[in-house]
């Protein structure tokens, strides 16, 4: 066993020695704002406000005698009021003011009612009939052609074309602004569709006139042309020729003729001249090609044409009526030399189903594939351009010598003549408007109308002179 080293252990004290506890339980607190300070906000005018006040004084001066001279003021007014006129009707273009009514009101009218009567013959030595009616492009004037009822021989009757002005409240003037003299009965009268001043005229005597009415110091027409026999139509074509208007006129000669009209209408030349051909048989019971028949054929007179219109959609289509019922459809593109002359071309391409009287009227549809006819026969028929066979035949009381298509809707179309009714009809089912009738107690035979879209009128003449302007809704449903 190994020794232990003896360790003694003592007792002894010693003075306590103490210190500061560095161990605390105390949390220190701070005191923060976390709001946003309160937005204050402030308003400053940026415009400069500047106010005057200014007083006047009138000084009553005695009044003084002005003197003037009637006679100068009525020249002057005289002097410019065509002008005026002129520029006014020229506004056709725009159609803020179609439907615009003086008479303000929530409701459109829809009403029919007649707001002027009157007789064009009363001032003239001339008794005879209103051949034919047509409005201003910008509806500001109406164009009244006059002709003798009945022509026992050839025609040497100075009659005459008035020109009546409407008024800001849509009243026809009682008395013609304007007269053209002419040296023979006027069968058709027709205004330009772009150019207000333009006026063309067919007259029984073959002569086809064209006026300027622009120029005021002048009244000279210009000559287009003069047919052998008298001018059945005249209609204005603006889709044929590129750089010119084309009037088109026919005759009862069986002529066709499409004139080229240039330098602001001074001159015309001949574009083409066509000819419903036929054989020597009057009937018409047949027709031989172009191409075929005898040498005669260019130099004898065609099939006497009543009537003739333009398809809507094709401008080189157009359907021609004849005085011995005869329907053909025509086309310019597909027109061919007629067998003795090289210079004429027969447009027939097709013979619709015939009339059983004199074809008086033929009408193009405005937008659809179809046109109407009416006849001596007392039918009034529907067509579709590429369909031999009518549609459908509407039968009526007496003979209707016109058609016209209503400018408020395209499916509506008028007929009228023997009688003193004017007739509405639906395009798609033939059946008649029994609503709308123009009707009048004093007016024998219709024997013109014109459509005013402008002003949502309608003229129409009879037989005897009288002229008559009726306000038509626009918006008329079948």
């Amino acid at each position: 066993m190994s020794s232990l080293e003896k360790v003694t252990f003592t007792d002894q004290s010693f003075e306590p020695v103490g210190f500061e506890p560095q161990l605390t339980n105390g949390k220190s607190q701070q005191v923060a704002n976390i709001q946003t300070e309160h937005v204050v906000y402030e308003s400053d005018e940026v415009q400069v406000v500047e106010t005057k006040s200014i007083e006047t004084q009138t000084v009553n001066l005695p009044p003084r005698n002005t003197e003037y001279s009637h006679d100068a003021l009525a020249e002057f007014l005289k002097r410019i009021s065509p002008g005026v006129l002129q520029f006014l009707d020229e506004q056709h273009g725009s159609t803020a003011f179609d439907d615009y009514d003086l008479d303000s009101s929530d409701k459109s009218s829809t009403t029919v009612q007649l707001i002027n009567r009157l007789n064009s013959l009363e001032m003239s030595d001339f008794k005879g009939k209103i051949s034919s009616l047509t409005w201003s492009t910008g509806g500001g004037i109406l164009a009244v052609g006059h002709s003798a009822t009945r022509h026992e021989t050839w025609c040497n009757d100075l009659t005459k074309i008035d020109f009546f002005n409407i008024s800001k409240d849509n009243q026809l003037m009682s008395q013609p602004s304007k007269s053209l003299e002419v040296s023979s009965c006027v069968t058709s009268l027709l205004y330009h569709p772009e150019e207000p001043s333009i006026i063309a005229a067919g007259l029984f005597n073959g002569d086809v006139l064209v006026w300027n009415l622009r120029d005021e110091s002048t009244v000279t027409p210009l000559h287009v042309c003069t047919h052998g026999d008298l001018v059945s139509q005249v209609q204005w074509h603006l889709r044929v020729l590129n750089d010119a208007s084309a009037l088109v006129t026919s005759s009862a000669e069986g002529y066709i003729f499409i004139h080229k009209l240039a330098v602001v209408f001074t001159q015309s030349s001949l574009y083409k001249k066509l000819k419903i051909a036929k054989e020597k048989n009057p009937a018409e019971k047949a027709r031989p090609h172009s191409a075929g028949g005898s040498k005669e054929r260019a130099a004898e007179a065609g099939l006497h044409i009543t009537c003739f219109d333009f398809a809507t959609k094709d401008h080189n289509t157009f359907v021609v009526g004849t005085v011995c019922g005869g329907l053909y459809k025509c086309m310019l593109d597909r027109a061919v030399p007629i067998e003795g002359d090289e210079s004429i071309f027969d447009p027939v391409v097709d013979e619709y189903n015939r009339h059983k009287g004199t074809v008086t009227c033929v009408k193009s549809a405005p937008t659809k594939n179809l046109f109407v006819s009416c006849g001596s026969d007392k039918e009034v028929r529907i067509y579709n351009f590429d369909q031999t066979a009518s549609l459908r035949v509407i039968t009526v009381e007496n003979t209707m010598v016109q058609l016209s298509w209503y400018f408020g809707h395209q499916d509506i179309f008028l007929a009228y003549g023997a009688g003193a009714e004017v007739k509405f009809f639906n395009v798609n089912n033939g059946r008649p408007l029994q609503k709308m009738l123009l009707y009048s107690e004093s007016r024998e035979n219709a024997s013109g109308l014109s459509f005013n879209p402008k002003r949502e009128m309608v003229a129409i003449g009879d037989t005897r002179g009288n002229l008559e302007v009726w306000k038509i809704p626009r918006n008329l449903t079948p």
